[in-house]
């Protein structure tokens, strides 16, 4: 009778201990549709109960590290990111993200190395190498921003950032021929963002394309760009 009651016990402990994995996965779910919807806080409740009941639920961390990203609180992404990290060293999701909260907080240099190990898992994903480029710019490591821009754009030649992005970086090295055709890539495959113009004006202007340069202003002054009235007023004759 013993042992018919001890073996009841441990599948009545085995049955409960299978219904809180399910409840933290419900809850998991139940998060990532809120999320969805745009319920970011209320998402984070649901992760944060899934994550009390299941202390390694990994991607209760990674998924809360998302709505904190959404909210803008960039430290508790960072946190929940590591969370997860620490319990799946390859996580390359949590890396690429927890890279990008770092980025908000402008520690690029964290930013770097959680790009780097998003590379070193997998080197075939040009965003990588993009975010990559933009923390490497903001150091003002205009070479290794150029680098990683390069080798992104081999990987995808049909975003008109990264040419942006490697546009002013060649600008910033003082390549403006280069800048100037970068800048002209990004406007063909996106045209309707001022922001090229005006960088590419400015490039023309350093080349003493004054013309061209004027002709970019007065496109950029149409698409709405508030900064590129004054330009003209000042530099178009």
């Amino acid at each position: 009778m013993y042992k018919i009651v001890t073996l009841t016990f441990l599948c009545l402990a085995i049955f409960r201990i299978g219904i809180a994995q399910t409840t933290a996965g419900e809850l998991l779910e139940s998060g990532k549709k809120k999320q969805a919807k745009g319920a970011a806080e209320s998402a984070i409740k649901d992760y944060t109960k899934a994550i009390e009941l299941d202390k390694n639920l990994t991607d209760a961390y990674y998924f809360r590290g998302n709505a904190w990203f959404d909210l803008e609180e960039f430290q508790k992404a960072v946190d929940d990111y590591s969370s997860a990290i620490e319990l799946q060293p390859q996580y390359k999701d949590a890396f690429f993200n927890r890279g990008n909260a770092y980025y908000e907080l402008e520690k690029y240099v964290m930013a770097i190395q959680d790009f780097s190990n998003c590379i070193a898992l997998d080197p075939g994903y040009a965003d990588d190498w993009f975010s990559r480029g933009n923390a490497f710019f903001k150091l003002g490591r205009f070479q290794e921003a150029l680098d990683d821009f390069n080798k992104g754009i081999t990987l995808n030649n049909a975003n008109a950032d990264a040419y942006y992005d490697r546009a002013n970086t060649q600008y910033s090295l003082r390549n403006f021929e280069s800048a100037v055709a970068d800048y002209t890539k990004a406007i063909e495959l996106q045209e309707g963002t001022f922001d090229f113009y005006f960088n590419r004006a400015l490039a023309y202007f350093s080349l003493n394309m004054d013309d061209k340069a004027c002709e970019d202003l007065a496109k950029a002054e149409e698409l709405g760009d508030p900064e590129a009235k004054e330009y003209i007023r000042e530099l178009c004759k």
